[in-house]
């Protein structure tokens, strides 16, 4: 059978193509809020500008503005998102939320460090919405306290697996930085507690005392505030519980922005509730039902707790009928009007929720909610101690940068409303903006790999790893050749472990200080050769591959074995060059001691990065530099100053290096390694659409590409952050506004002959571009809107758009164009001066002045379809 329905849709006014070759929910991993980061490459312009050969001057204003004041964070900048008004960003002074390391496939099997890691509940301290109030009742005045609790989720693995910010691919196949929270998963436990009992007497419906009545009158027509939101309790009854009739069950009716009364039959009033007007009319009495007309509008016959939703989405509710069924009898109904219901009901106070409900909201149970009440009830009076709701994710939620927890869970057909009543969110700004340098495995042929990392003294050094001599035979160092005598001199060798001679051309690590506390401080050098101890004022000389200079230094001493020949100093640290032998010739082998021991031993020395990283290299026999012969080398980079980060430790990132036939390099990722693979490693991931490369974090806030082209060498580029970049994830209630700043060393963008006519562009997806002007003024324009047939479509007169377009190659594009050439340069001037204040993928600026402009989401339509089911 087919079922036709009619689905609304919403669209960005002229949104058109949104990407080209691109999925989607692709979109969301590209965001206005990053830019100009995704347009920058080591302080350089990386596409180009393009205007419309046929376009006004002020087109060309407009690119000039941009271009003239694009800013990177240079060294030590910073760049953080604020979200203004009632909001919580999830963290401490003392602790930080931090992205999970990409240790699993899947969102399911990757742990991190979640809310709970950070504090198990939050208060008023944090929330105002969770502020300390006071409920009245008829006779006594009650306290209560707020909190919000992060229990623990079924086991401590599960729950080292949700809540939290992690890469990984959500159901749509985007990969990306995610907000997480897993199906079924708490997402957290709302509790009100009041500092002694409140207390109600039992009655019937005419307020008189009954231990077998069902009315809690003390409780109705009473305000408290649940999260922020002020209800009145419109109905309070006892149920019937699991046991007995009407005792030890409970159910409170609450409604938002509400007002009670009672009509006569035939009676009409006008109420007016949050500033709008209800023409209500009671129409209709019976025994058990009455009818309402509010505005016009007929209700459906409603008895005592039963609401019926107007077209303004705000509800009527019966809360009492009286029908006195004789002449001149009273035909009365006592009713509720506002803008939201809201009931919480348990069969079983005494419990700990052993009776529980869904949450109601409206007509609707929600899903993913249990809400009970602790308290008493001894048939004469009844208490609560406690009103608590549990929410949980109906789905896998992934939130990605820019977007709510709520719009996630719309979007996925769910109820907004677990988030109690939808009156709070969780928001999910990014992670933090962080300088960073590349650390890189890279080649500088398919025989040689180099690994680019920064000496102590922050210069970066490239340091030869591996050279290919045949399949499955390595060197350790830059080219092939013998290892023994004097024949290895100008072989180039990598040495890194005290003991093994030091040829000329040779390079070696020096390593001093203590890499946990951040005091270690490595060099690269390459021995240069050395005059014999027989000449005039001999001299050795070694070259500081860093800063390029040669350190020169006098021949001291005998050349016996292990005498002290010259000592190196560099960043505050001497290590010691002994003859290795008595030396008979110029360019004669030197030991040195590479951790400034002091003496020449059997160390093995690890290179400490500028930034922090520590990398070991590991040859396939150890120690023993043998000719040629090594069937692998290993690269592990670890973290060891816990300075860098908060609590959670990055995980170690390991490389196998092999050679293959050709012969050529090729490089492995490890997950596991160590000895019997105790050491789990990073696990990356290849986005959807994409060959031979993956990515992934760790906790640092490092971003790791690895490029495994089918034909050629590996490689791996690490994005290292000067600072931890960390998540910034909000719990907010109420109406919020975000904001980026930037602090620290922020940088003119270097652009280079990188303007072009539309005219001279071939392909819109082979390089990022900056787009001015329309599609009218700009065939580039048009095609990146999809080429319509009205090349004003999606535009109006004194707005202008400013619109990201991500393409499956990784290339970008941003479109800034008005419907009039002013809009156009009014658009240009908010992103050359505001775009701190751009978010999403698509923005809607209106003004006069960039000062005054207004800023906001693009204006949508709604078209109706029908669906053939």
């Amino acid at each position: 059978m087919e079922v036709k329905k009619m689905v609304k849709r919403l669209f960005a006014v002229g949104t058109g193509v949104a990407m080209l070759g691109a999925t989607a929910m692709g979109a969301l991993a590209a965001d206005l809020s990053n830019y100009p980061d995704m347009f920058v490459t080591d302080g350089t312009f990386n596409g180009l500008f393009v205007v419309g050969e046929s376009a006004q001057a002020v087109d060309n204003l407009a690119m000039t503005d941009i271009a003239t004041q694009m800013k990177y964070a240079g060294s030590g900048a910073s760049t953080t998102t604020s979200v203004a008004g009632d909001a919580w960003m999830v963290g401490t002074s003392s602790k930080f939320l931090e992205m999970a390391n990409n240790d699993g496939s899947s969102s399911s099997t990757q742990t991190g460090e979640t809310f709970r890691n950070i504090s198990t509940f939050i208060g008023d301290e944090e929330l105002g919405a969770l502020a300390d109030g006071t409920f009245n009742t008829n006779e006594n005045e009650y306290t209560y306290q707020q909190f919000l609790f992060f229990d623990e989720i079924a086991t401590s693995v599960l729950d080292a697996q949700s809540r939290m910010v992690k890469y990984t691919e959500d159901d749509a196949d985007v990969t990306a930085d995610f907000f997480f929270i897993g199906n079924g998963d708490q997402i957290g436990r709302y509790k009100l507690e009041f500092g002694s009992a409140a207390s109600t007497d039992v009655t019937d419906n005419s307020g008189t005392a009954d231990t077998a009545g069902t009315y809690l009158d003390d409780f109705e027509n009473r305000e408290i505030s649940l999260m922020g939101k002020t209800y009145t309790i419109v109905m309070a009854r006892r149920t019937t519980s699991l046991t007995d009739a009407y005792q030890n069950g409970m159910k409170l009716t609450l409604m938002a922005g509400a007002t009670t009364d009672t009509l006569l039959e035939g009676e009409s009033k006008t109420y007016t509730v949050a500033g709008v007007d209800y023409d209500v009319t009671l129409s209709y009495v019976d025994e058990t039902n009455a009818k309402f007309i509010v505005n016009g509008e007929s209700s459906n016959k409603l008895s005592a707790g039963e609401t019926y939703v107007l077209a303004d989405k705000s509800e009527i509710g019966v809360s009492e009928v009286l029908y006195q069924a004789y002449a001149g009898g009273i035909h009365s109904a006592t009713f509720f009007v506002g803008a939201q219901k809201m009931v919480i009901q348990d069969d079983n106070i005494t419990g700990q929720a052993e009776g529980a409900y869904n949450l109601k909201v409206g007509s609707e149970d929600i899903d993913g909610t249990i809400g009970w009440i602790t308290g008493t009830d001894n048939n004469v009076t009844a208490t609560i101690n406690t009103i608590e709701v549990n929410m949980s994710a109906e789905d896998d939620y992934f939130v990605p940068s820019g977007s709510k927890l709520s719009d996630v869970i719309a979007a996925a057909g769910e109820e907004k409303e677990v988030l109690m009543g939808n009156t709070f969110d969780l928001e999910y700004a990014g992670l933090t903006g962080e300088a960073t340098h590349d650390i890189r495995l890279k080649t500088s042929s398919s025989r040689r790999y180099k690994l680019g990392l920064f000496d102590g003294d922050g210069n970066p050094v490239d340091i030869p790893i591996a050279y290919a001599n045949a399949e499955f035979n390595l060197t350790l160092g830059e080219e092939s050749g013998a290892y023994d005598s004097d024949a290895a001199n100008n072989v180039k060798r990598l040495v890194h472990y005290e003991g093994n001679d030091v040829y000329k051309d040779d390079y070696f690590i020096l390593t001093s200080g203590t890499a946990a506390d951040g005091s270690a401080k490595s060099y690269l050098l390459q021995y240069k050769g050395a005059d014999k101890t027989t000449k005039t004022s001999p001299k050795i000389k070694f070259k500081n591959m860093g800063s390029g200079e040669t350190l020169e230094y006098a021949v001291t001493g005998n050349s016996s074995a292990a005498a002290l020949a010259a000592t190196i100093k560099l960043g505050g640290y001497s290590f010691a060059v002994n003859f290795a032998s008595p030396e008979v010739a110029d360019d004669y082998q030197v030991d040195v001691d590479f951790d400034g021991g002091g003496t020449v031993g059997t160390t093995e020395v690890n290179f400490v990065d500028y930034y922090g990283s520590e990398w070991q290299i590991i040859n396939s026999t150890n120690v023993t530099l043998a000719a040629d012969g090594q069937s692998s080398v290993q690269l592990t980079g670890g973290y060891p100053n816990a300075d860098k980060y908060d609590n959670y430790a990055p995980t170690n990132v390991s490389l196998n290096i092999t050679a293959t036939s050709g012969p050529e390099l090729r490089a492995t990722f490890l997950t596991s390694f160590g000895q019997d693979g105790a050491v789990t490693g990073l696990t990356l991931l290849t986005p959807d659409g994409e060959t031979e490369v993956s990515y992934g974090y760790d906790s640092l806030g490092a971003f790791y590409t690895f490029n495994e082209p089918a034909s050629d060498p590996d490689e791996l580029t690490i994005a290292y952050p000067e600072n931890q970049r960390l998540p910034q994830v909000y719990l907010t209630s109420g109406s919020t506004t975000k904001a980026t700043s930037s602090s620290g060393n922020m940088m003119a963008v270097e652009v280079v002959d990188a303007t072009k006519l539309d005219s001279e562009v071939a392909s819109v997806t082979a390089q990022n571009l900056i787009v001015v002007g329309g599609p009218c003024v700009n065939s580039v324009a048009s095609e990146l809107l999809g080429s319509p047939a009205d090349c004003a479509e999606g535009f109006t007169a004194g707005k202008a758009r400013v619109k990201l377009f991500e393409h499956a190659n990784g290339n970008m594009a941003m479109l800034v164009a008005g419907y009039m050439g002013a809009d156009t340069r009014l658009a240009g001037k908010v992103v050359a001066h505001r775009s701190a204040e751009l978010s999403g993928m698509e923005v809607e600026i209106e003004g006069t002045t960039y000062s005054d402009a207004t800023i906001g989401a693009p204006t949508t339509v709604v078209e109706e379809v029908v669906v053939v089911e």
